[in-house]
């Protein structure tokens, strides 16, 4: 098996990063939504910058306000996916990312989304979700304490003993429901997990050789809550994340990066802001998007799926307001 690990530099699948960062554990926003897009030069070839999309996570909602925004920006500043060289997601960002990057019908999930059936996860959430974690391993999901990867582990030798009422297998063939087919995207599309042992973060892709399913239901795999996602002899589950950023711009010679991910308290699953930040100072353009005020307070209940009808509109607002810096991001 090809694997890429990183180290520092559905009826209702997709909570994962919500769900954490509701106990103040995950996905940070990266700065001010709809900043204008500094440095950086177009792409030798086609004339275009070379752009890479990294999607964050939001739970139950925060897939509904991806697409969204998403669906704003490609309709109104021109990101359609031939335009974007890789798409990264974690968690919800790994869903609405394989939407994207799949072409399916952005107009179309909105309207779904507006009409509550967006698809989410096998199990219940809603506002009390976060009771389900065992409190020992909830403790470690909002420790400090050590590495990224000293916490992953610690978070994945937990996820791995947990006794849930739905299994890896269940999860992933729950998973391969909400897909159209089990091919991967033909652009670019990496996905976010953790090792489970090694406490590793890994980027997915189709070179890989892993079912899209797989990879998803591991992004998503929140520790005791949806089950540790078994992939070929390894253990794979929703753990704090090392910044990967910096590796995907030198593999891909990016000119540009687009960040989407709601806004979380305190700390992040994916620790980007820092890494984005050295590298726009280094002369590559970024647009972050973390959304207003009132998604921040729509993130607060992101288990919820009644909130998923007022993400995705929040989610196309916040799009058509960042929709001016990432048409000058394109050039």
């Amino acid at each position: 098996m090809s694997r890429r690990a990183f180290r520092p530099s559905f009826h209702r699948t997709v909570l994962s990063v919500g769900a954490i960062a509701l106990a103040g554990a995950l996905l940070t926003g990266c700065g001010a939504g709809g900043a204008a897009p500094q440095g950086g030069q177009p792409a030798e070839g086609d004339g275009r910058p070379r752009v890479g999309v990294i999607l964050g996570g939001g739970g139950e909602v925060g897939i509904a306000w991806q697409l969204g925004v998403l669906d704003a920006l490609n309709n109104t500043a021109g990101l359609t996916p031939d335009k974007v060289d890789v798409a990264v997601g974690t968690s919800a960002g790994a869903y609405s990312g394989a939407y994207y990057t799949l072409g399916l019908d952005l107009d179309a999930l909105v309207e779904q989304e507006r009409r509550g059936e967006g698809a989410g996860a096998p199990v219940a959430g809603g506002e009390n979700g976060l009771s389900a974690i065992p409190p020992e391993l909830m403790a470690a999901l909002v420790s400090t304490e050590g590495t990224i990867e000293e916490r992953g582990r610690r978070i994945g030798e937990l996820a791995m003993r947990s006794e849930l009422p739905i299994t890896s297998a269940d999860y992933v063939g729950y998973v391969t429901t909400m897909l159209p087919g089990p091919e991967w995207p033909e652009r670019d599309l990496r996905i976010t997990s953790v090792d489970a042992r090694t406490g590793e973060t890994v980027l997915w892709r189709a070179a890989d050789g892993v079912p899209l399913a797989a990879a998803l239901a591991s992004s998503s795999a929140v520790p005791g809550f949806l089950p540790v996602v078994e992939i070929n002899d390894g253990f794979y589950t929703d753990a704090p994340r090392t910044s990967f950023s910096r590796q995907l711009v030198d593999e891909l010679d990016l000119d540009a990066v687009v960040y989407i991910g709601m806004p979380t308290p305190n700390l992040s699953n994916t620790v980007e802001e820092k890494a984005l930040d050295e590298l726009q100072a280094g002369g590559l353009q970024v647009v972050r998007i973390t959304g207003s005020e009132e998604a921040n307070r729509v993130a607060a209940n992101a288990l919820d799926p009644a909130m998923r009808p007022v993400a995705v509109d929040l989610g196309l607002q916040d799009g058509e307001n960042a929709a001016a810096a990432v048409r000058q991001l394109l050039g």
